[in-house]
């Protein structure tokens, strides 16, 4: 709280020299940036210079002279600046922001994936690009356990929606030079002077059934009762005092010139009149981000993605990988990407921590050429599954053919009915009952050495390489 009573004539508009401030009106709120409009007559021999030297870093200031200091009202960097000349009178008319404003101008995409990051590093770290700027947190300082992205969205928009995560507000500080604003409300106890006569009441029952039914089931009606008063003491947003036996904060504040002083009206609301509805970043909705597999584990993955920042492996979120289908009990396709593999990351809703991982994106190129017949994508009309290991399923119009490490093993089976099994080394069938050779022709086995055909139980028939055929056996029944 500032002094009680601000005269027109102590009010300064710097760097301007006014003559007479015909309108003045400075605004400010939770959740928002601090706005001034101001409307005064200058000399003519400033009328083009005050346009001239107006640049987006000059520094507007409101303040009021007191005896041995001046006392600050408002501080930004200006937005509009124009002079208007009727009769030779030159009428200079400002607008001008808070130092807020400078977080709210890019926007900007990045992800914060460890789990294990507070609420307070993650502030730190997005505040790091503004130096000096000074800001008071008043949340908790607790791991934010889920995944956070930022897409598209300003810092000051990104800051809001954090606070909100705990239904606070962002609050300015407009009297300072530079940034200066609350994270979550400061509780800044004052005790006014005048007695407050000027006053309404009223409440919104919309806003507490929206508050109801969107993430504060704990809200009461008597949290948006607001009352609107008018004083010309100057008090600032997140300030409370006691009014009508009912401790009130300051949520809105409109300071103004009217009839020669500076006259102000402020909405005072409960304590949790000042909590937020939870915000959202609607503009994730459908988006699709790519990235690479940094790890895999069962059905989960580590992805670094391309918003900006590079996502360490060790400390990287577990996401869901989306498989093409799957049940409650295990069943389903399992096919998990390899590492390093380019990946989308999906999110479905408003809300990032339900994202997940698809589809993985195909960066092969593919070959011309004489090359072009071992090009697995040269034949649209050919499916396949293939490792990086080497092993390979292919789907084509003439059958199917599995091989395995550059075809050290293959089976193809042919459209026409053939079945043919080729092995580098050996090739081993086995079955625990009866295994069963049958062909309604010639069944044909070839060796280049030897034929061995035996039975654990005695029995077996060797085929040698010098044109001889041994029988042994326990019995051998011989009907020729």
């Amino acid at each position: 709280m500032k002094e009680d009573f601000v005269a027109y004539d102590n009010l300064r508009v710097f760097p301007y020299e006014i003559t007479h401030i015909k309108d003045l009106k400075v605004e400010n709120g939770i959740n928002n940036h601090a706005i001034l409009k101001m409307t005064g007559i200058i000399d003519d021999e400033f009328k083009d210079s005050y346009i001239e030297r107006t640049i987006d870093t000059t520094e507007i200031t409101i303040y009021y002279e007191t005896e041995g200091e001046d006392i600050n009202i408002f501080k930004g960097v200006p937005t509009k600046i124009r002079v208007d000349v009727i009769e030779e009178v030159y009428t200079l008319s400002v607008e001008a922001i808070s130092y807020t404003y400078k977080m709210d101008l890019y926007k900007v995409k990045r992800d914060f994936q460890d789990t294990n990051m507070t609420t307070h590093e993650l502030i730190s770290e997005v505040m790091e690009t503004y130096r000096g700027a000074v800001y008071n947190i008043n949340i908790p300082d607790e791991p934010i356990g889920k995944y956070i992205l930022q897409y598209n969205e300003t810092d000051y928009e990104f800051l809001k929606r954090i606070a909100s995560f705990y239904h606070e507000p962002l609050i300015t500080a407009m009297d300072y030079e530079g940034i200066h604003f609350y994270i979550g409300n400061p509780n800044l106890k004052i005790k006014p002077k005048a007695i407050i006569t000027k006053y309404k009441i009223q409440k919104s029952i919309e806003e507490f059934y929206y508050a109801l039914k969107n993430d504060r089931e704990s809200s009461e009606e008597a949290d948006f009762i607001n009352y609107s008063i008018r004083t010309q003491e100057i008090y600032n947003v997140a300030e409370h005092f006691t009014f009508n036996n009912n401790e009130l904060y300051v949520k809105e504040a409109e300071y103004k010139v009217d009839e020669g002083k500076l006259e102000n009206i402020y909405t005072l609301v409960p304590f949790n009149g000042m909590k937020v509805n939870r915000i959202y970043n609607s503009k994730i909705i459908g988006v699709s981000i790519t990235g690479s597999i940094l790890q895999v584990q069962r059905d989960r993955v580590r992805v670094n993605l391309e918003v900006g920042n590079k996502t360490e492996s060790k400390s990287a979120y577990w996401f869901p990988y989306a498989t093409v289908a799957a049940s409650p009990n295990g069943g389903g396709w399992y096919c998990m990407p390899e590492i390093g593999e380019r990946i989308r990351l999906q999110c479905p809703t408003k809300d990032e921590s339900k994202a997940f991982v698809i589809s993985s994106i195909d960066s092969y190129e593919g070959k011309s050429g004489e090359e072009a017949e071992n090009d697995r994508m040269s034949n649209t009309d050919n499916k396949s599954l293939q490792t990086a290991a080497g092993q390979e399923v292919n789907f084509t119009p003439n059958g199917i053919n599995i091989s395995s490490t550059g075809s050290q093993a293959v089976v193809e089976l042919s459209k026409d009915g053939t079945v043919c099994i080729t092995g580098q080394k050996d090739v081993n069938l086995a079955c625990e009952q009866t295994l069963r050779l049958r062909a309604e022709e010639e069944i044909m086995i070839k060796a280049e050495e030897n034929i061995d055909i035996q039975c654990e139980t005695g029995g077996r028939i060797v085929m040698s390489s010098g044109d001889e055929i041994s029988i042994t056996g326990t019995r051998i029944a011989n009907n020729g």
